[in-house]
């Protein structure tokens, strides 16, 4: 990974999904007030109760969303969702300047852009393109939110886990034999909050999985064959490591 101060903000914000479209004069505004930040794996980025800088842009690395719910017995902690840079984290406290309502955790050494709430505003007015693609990030976080709930709740847990597995595949995967690489080091108690199931009985769909050939865990991620695939290429490249073992690492 590069060093903090070899990134470019506007060359970062030029390769984020949507932003080769905005005016190149706004992407130099943005740049201008972008605060840099280099985290490293479990760092918090935003911080749930606290006001982010601004927007926050993952521009290398990667992150989760967790939000903490504490009862009188405990405190959950929930995995509403995963990035893979470059994108935008959608959060509006980056907009109504109110407490943020998850936390934003690294699981890799990231870089992060904070642009600057009343700068980014400002930008916003003054360029439209710039407004369709914040607007355009946070409708697609809208729709991906409501699609959890499908995860968390509908079907048994296998078939959770599946669902959850071929979105992730569909959504940050890349071909590998006859399947996708997810490479995204998810941990085990991880992929459990993110179905709603206990982490025990994720580690033995995980193992079940893996003994079928379609699906195969290394400390940088998940191999998957959808259900729809027949007759999986077994995927040398990775190292064949047990699905408990390299969730824990």
């Amino acid at each position: 990974m590069p060093n903090l101060h070899d990134l470019d903000p506007a060359t970062e914000l030029q390769l984020v999904p949507g932003f080769g479209d905005v005016a190149p004069d706004a992407i130099a505004e943005l740049a201008a007030h972008a605060i840099q930040r280099r985290v490293h794996l479990q760092d918090l980025v935003v911080e749930q109760g606290h006001v982010a800088l601004g927007l926050v842009v993952l521009v290398r690395g990667a992150v989760k969303s967790v939000r903490a719910v504490t009862t009188q017995q405990e405190t959950v902690v929930r995995v509403l969702d995963v990035m893979r840079a470059p994108v935008i984290v959608a959060d509006t406290s980056a907009f109504d300047g109110l407490p943020c309502e998850a936390s934003v955790v690294a699981i890799r050494s990231s870089h992060v852009l904070f642009l600057e709430r009343r700068a980014l505003q400002k930008a916003m007015v003054a360029h439209p393109s710039l407004e369709r693609v914040v607007f355009a990030r946070f409708l697609r976080e809208c729709r991906s939110q409501v699609r959890r709930m499908d995860e968390l709740a509908a079907g048994t847990v296998e078939e959770r886990i599946h669902r959850l597995l071929e979105g992730l595949a569909l959504q940050h995967g890349t071909p590998l034999g006859q399947g996708r690489f997810i490479p995204l080091p998810l941990r085990r108690k991880d992929l459990a909050s993110m179905v709603n199931a206990t982490t025990e009985t994720v580690s033995r769909l995980l193992a079940k999985l893996e003994r079928e050939g379609r699906a195969r865990s290394t400390r940088d991620g998940i191999w998957w064959r959808g259900a729809s695939k027949r007759a999986a290429a077994e995927p040398a490249q990775i190292a064949p490591r047990s699905p408990a073992k390299a969730a824990d690492s």
